[in-house]
C-alpha cells in the first residue's frame, strides 16, 4: 500500500487519475445503457454487435492517425477538449432516445473524439511517474479502469430505470464535465510540441505528415518484439470483453431469464470485479513474479474459464452463484494479462511514440475486434450464445497450448 500511497501523492498523477475515473465511469455507463436500450428495441444481439460497430470503426479509420496528430498537440488540452465535446454528445443522446439510427450516428461521433482521448491520457503517466513506481501507477490505473467499467455496468441498468434515458444522460454529461475539469488542473508541458497548425499550415501537408508518422509508428512497432507482444495481448483482453458486452443483454435475457436491466450488472459486473481484484494482486506483488508466467497462467485461465461458462450453458446448469463466481475467476485472469501487457508497452515505448503506439493500439482493438464483434452477435442469434462463447473459450486455450507444446513460454521476450 505505500506504494500506492506514493503514487497517489503525486498531485498531477491525481488529477490525471481522478479524471480517469470519472471520464471512464461516464464512457461505461452509456455504453451499458445504449446497448440495453438498443436490445430492448431490437431483441437483438446483432443490432448490439452494431452499436459496438461503431465504437469499432472511427478506431479503425482514425486510431493511428489521432495517435500520431496527438503526438504534436498538448495532451492536456486535447483530454479538456475531448471532455467537454463528449458532454455535449451525451446530451445529445436526449433528442431521440428511441431511434436506432440516430444512436448509431452520435455513438460514432463520440467515438471519433475518443480516438483522440486514449493516446493522450495514459501515455501522460510517465510524465509524473518514473522507475519501479510506473507498474503499480499503470496497476492502479487498471483499477480504476475497471473499477470505473464495474460501477457503471452496475448502475447503467439501475439508472436507466430510475431516471429514463434524459436523466442518466445529463449524469454521463456531468461526469465529462468533471473529466475535463480534472483535466484542466494538469500542468502544461515545459515544452510543448509544436502545434498542428505550425508544423503542418496546409491539408496536403497534414496528410503527408500524419503519414508519416505513421508509418514511423509501424516500423518502431515492428522492431521491437516486446512492443508486438504487448499490443497482442492488450488487443486480445480487449476483444474478450467486447463480445461479452454484446452477448450480455441477451445472455441475461435468454439464458438467465433475468431483466435485461440487470445484463451489466450479473454479467460484465461480475467479470470487472475479478480484473479489479487481479490488478490489485498484480500492483503489490507483481514485480515479484515474471511477466511471462503471469501473462501464461492468464491465457489458460480465460480460455478454460469461457469454456466452463459454455458447458454451464449446455449442461443447463445456469445458477447465478456459480455463474456469478466464473465471471469474477475470468476477470482475475484478464488482469494478468492487462497490467503486465500495459506497463511493458509503456517501458518501451519512447515518450515521443507513445501518442501513436497507443493510437495503433486502438486501431487494432477496433480493427480487429470489429471481426469477432460481429460474427460473435450474428452467431448467438443463429447459433445460440452458449456456442458462441465456448468456440471463443477453444482459441484462447489452443493459442496457450501452441505456445505450451512447442515449449516457447508465452511472450518469452517479457522475461
Amino acid at each position: 500500500m505505500g506504494a500506492y500511497r506514493q503514487v497517489i501523492a503525486v498531485k498531477p498523477f491525481a488529477h490525471l487519475w481522478f479524471g480517469q475515473i470519472c471520464s471512464q465511469l461516464a464512457v461505461s455507463v452509456m455504453l451499458f445503457v445504449l446497448a440495453i436500450r438498443v436490445y430492448q428495441m431490437t431483441g437483438s444481439n446483432t443490432a448490439v454487435s452494431g452499436l459496438f460497430l461503431t465504437y469499432g470503426v472511427p478506431s479503425v479509420l482514425l486510431g493511428m492517425a489521432a495517435g500520431a496528430v496527438v503526438d504534436h498537440l498538448d495532451k492536456r488540452r486535447v483530454l479538456i477538449v475531448c471532455d467537454l465535446l463528449r458532454a455535449g454528445m451525451a446530451l445529445g443522446f436526449m433528442l431521440t432516445p428511441s431511434n436506432l439510427l440516430y444512436l448509431y450516428l452520435l455513438s460514432t461521433a463520440n467515438s471519433i473524439v475518443t480516438q483522440c482521448y486514449i493516446p493522450s491520457q495514459a501515455p501522460t503517466i510517465p510524465r509524473f511517474i518514473k522507475g519501479p513506481l510506473l507498474v503499480t501507477a499503470n496497476g492502479l490505473f487498471s483499477f480504476t479502469f475497471y473499477t470505473s467499467l464495474a460501477l457503471g455496468s452496475i448502475i447503467a441498468g439501475p439508472l436507466l430505470r430510475w431516471l429514463g434515458p434524459y436523466g442518466t444522460f445529463v449524469v454521463i454529461s456531468a461526469l465529462f464535465v468533471v473529466a475535463s475539469y480534472q483535466a484542466s488542473l494538469l500542468p502544461k508541458q515545459i515544452a510543448p510540441p509544436a502545434t498542428v497548425r505550425r508544423q503542418l499550415p496546409t491539408l496536403g501537408h497534414i496528410y503527408l505528415r500524419v503519414r508519416a508518422d505513421l508509418q514511423e509508428g509501424v516500423r518502431y512497432i515492428l522492431r521491437s518484439p516486446r512492443l508486438r507482444q504487448a499490443l497482442l495481448l492488450l488487443t486480445g483482453t480487449q476483444i474478450v470483453l467486447m463480445i461479452l458486452g454484446t452477448l450480455g443483454p441477451g445472455f441475461a435475457d435468454r439464458m438467465l431469464k433475468v431483466d435485461v436491466h440487470d445484463a451489466s450488472l450479473l454479467i460484465l459486473g461480475p467479470v470487472v470485479l475479478g480484473i479489479i481484484a487481479g490488478a490489485l494482486w498484480v500492483g503489490w506483488v507483481g514485480t515479484r513474479h515474471a511477466a511471462s508466467s503471469l501473462i501464461e497462467k492468464g491465457v489458460f485461465g480465460v480460455g478454460v474459464i469461457l469454456i466452463l461458462i459454455a458447458l454451464t450453458v449446455r449442461l443447463k446448469l445456469m445458477i447465478l452463484p456459480l455463474e456469478f463466481l466464473l465471471f469474477i475467476a475470468l476477470g482475475v485472469a484478464n488482469s494478468m494479462l492487462d497490467v503486465p501487457a500495459n506497463s511493458m508497452l509503456q517501458k518501451e515505448t519512447d515518450e515521443h511514440m507513445r501518442g501513436r503506439v497507443y493510437g495503433i493500439l486502438t486501431t487494432a482493438i477496433g480493427g480487429v475486434g470489429i471481426v469477432p464483434v460481429v460474427i460473435g452477435g450474428v452467431l448467438a442469434d443463429a447459433i445460440g450464445i452458449g456456442k458462441v462463447i465456448f468456440f471463443l473459450g477453444v482459441v484462447i486455450l489452443l493459442y496457450g497450448l501452441y505456445y505450451r507444446i512447442s515449449g516457447k513460454p508465452i511472450l518469452s521476450a517479457l522475461r
